[in-house]
C-alpha cells in the first residue's frame, strides 16, 4: 500500500492524526493553523508539491492550485462551507472528493445566539457599557437615595431614571423563538432554548415533521414564523434559494415586541428594510454578529442605532472548534483511505472516480 503525504494548515489538534497513520507517511503543518498567517497561492502550490492529502480551512484551494498540485488526490475543508475557500468544480473535474465538518461550529454559535438574545433583551452590553465606559450611572444623584436610604445597600435606586427601571427586558421564559432554518446549528439553538423555557417554532422545507417534533418544535412558514416570533434567529445557509429570504415583506410582519438576531449570513436579509425597521423602533431591536460588508466601517449606519448590540462575527469563534473539526475530519479521512465512502463529501460525484495517491 502506498503511504501517502499529507498537509495540514487548519488549525488542528494533532493527536487526531493517529486515526490515519497507517496510511499517512508523512505530515507536514503549515499555513493559518501553524502560524496563523494565510498561504499566498504561490506559496500553497509549492506546499502541495507531492502532497496527497491536503486538510486546511482558510486557504484558498483555487482552480490553478488544483491543476498545479499533480499528486493531490483528497481535499478536507475544515469548514461548514467548504466551497468558501475551494473551488468545487475544479476539483470535481479532477476527480478530488473534498470533505467538509457540518456541525464543527453548531455549538459555539448556539450558545452565542443565546448569549446575544440575553444581552440584547435584558441590556447587559448596555448596562456594562454604560457602568464600565460612561459617567452615565455613576455621577448621578437619586432622589431615593438621600439622605436616609444611603445606608441601603441591597438596591442600587428605584428612581425612575435608575438602571432598575430603564434597563429592563423580558425574561425568555415562555416566550417563542422563531427559527429561520433548523439544521445542525437551529436544532442545538432549539435545544438551549428549551432550557429556558421558550417555545420553539422554526421554518426549514426540508426538515420533517419527525425531525421537529423530536425537539418540540413546531414548523411554520416564513410568513407565520415572523408573525408569532419573539425572538426571530436566523440559522439558515446561504444558497441562491435562501438569499435575500427575509425580505421586507417578511420583516414588516415581525411583532413590536420582537427581537432579530443574526449570527448565521447577512446575505439571508434585507439590511436597508432592517435599519429602518429598527430606526423607525418597529421592532423592540436586534443582534448582529454578521453584516453585508465585514469588517464595517466606522460610519455604519447600525452604529448610530441605540437598539442594536452589534458583535464582530463572532458566533463561531470557540477555542473548541478545532477540536471538533479535527475529529470530525480525520473520522472522514480515515474512511477515505480506507476505501470507504465517508458521509460529508461537497462533491459526491467525484467520489466515484477518485484515485487515491493518482489522479486524472
Amino acid at each position: 500500500m502506498k503511504q501517502l503525504r499529507m498537509l495540514v494548515t487548519a488549525r488542528f489538534a494533532k493527536g487526531e492524526v493517529e486515526r490515519v497513520r497507517s496510511h499517512i507517511a508523512d505530515v507536514d503543518f503549515a499555513g493559518y493553523g501553524a502560524t496563523g498567517k494565510i498561504l499566498a497561492e504561490e506559496e500553497l502550490i509549492r506546499k502541495l508539491e507531492g502532497i496527497d492529502v491536503f486538510i486546511h480551512e482558510f486557504e484558498s484551494v483555487t482552480r490553478r492550485v488544483i491543476e498545479a498540485s499533480k499528486a493531490l488526490s483528497l481535499i478536507g475543508c475544515c469548514r461548514t462551507g467548504p466551497e468558501a475557500s475551494v473551488d468545487i468544480a475544479a476539483a470535481t473535474e479532477h476527480g478530488i472528493p473534498v470533505l467538509y465538518t457540518p456541525g464543527r461550529n453548531a455549538v459555539s454559535v448556539a450558545e452565542y445566539t443565546l448569549g446575544l438574545m440575553l444581552a440584547v433583551a435584558r441590556h447587559i452590553a448596555e448596562a456594562h457599557h454604560l457602568l464600565r465606559h460612561t459617567s452615565v450611572l455613576t455621577q448621578v444623584r437619586y432622589e431615593d437615595k438621600s439622605p436616609d436610604r444611603l445606608a441601603v445597600t441591597s438596591e442600587w435606586s428605584l428612581d425612575p431614571t435608575a438602571p432598575f427601571n430603564i434597563l429592563q427586558g423580558p425574561e425568555l421564559l415562555g416566550k417563542t423563538i422563531g427559527l429561520v432554518g433548523f439544521g445542525a446549528i437551529g436544532r442545538e439553538i432549539a435545544k438551549r432554548a428549551r432550557a429556558f423555557g421558550m417555545e420553539v417554532a422554526a421554518y426549514d422545507p426540508y426538515i420533517s415533521e419527525d425531525v421537529a417534533a423530536a425537539l418540540q418544535a413546531k414548523l411554520l412558514t416564513l410568513e407565520e414564523l415572523a408573525a408569532h416570533a419573539d425572538f426571530f434567529v436566523m440559522a439558515a445557509k446561504v444558497t441562491p434559494q435562501t438569499t435575500g429570504m427575509v425580505s421586507r415583506a417578511v420583516l414588516s410582519l415581525l411583532k413590536p415586541t420582537a427581537y432579530f438576531i443574526n449570527t448565521a449570513r447577512a446575505a439571508l436579509v434585507d439590511y436597508d428594510a432592517l435599519f429602518e425597521a429598527l430606526k423607525g423602533r418597529r421592532i423592540a431591536g436586534a443582534a448582529l454578529d454578521v453584516f453585508p460588508n465585514e469588517p464595517i466601517p466606522d460610519n455604519d449606519r447600525f452604529r448610530t442605532l441605540d437598539n442594536v448590540l452589534l458583535s464582530p462575527h463572532l458566533a463561531g469563534a470557540s477555542f473548541d472548534i478545532p477540536t471538533h473539526h479535527s475529529r470530525i475530519m480525520m473520522e472522514a479521512v480515515a474512511l477515505a483511505l480506507a476505501g470507504s465512502r465517508p458521509q460529508w463529501i461537497a462533491n459526491p460525484e467525484a467520489w466515484e472516480k477518485r484515485r487515491l495517491g493518482a489522479r486524472d
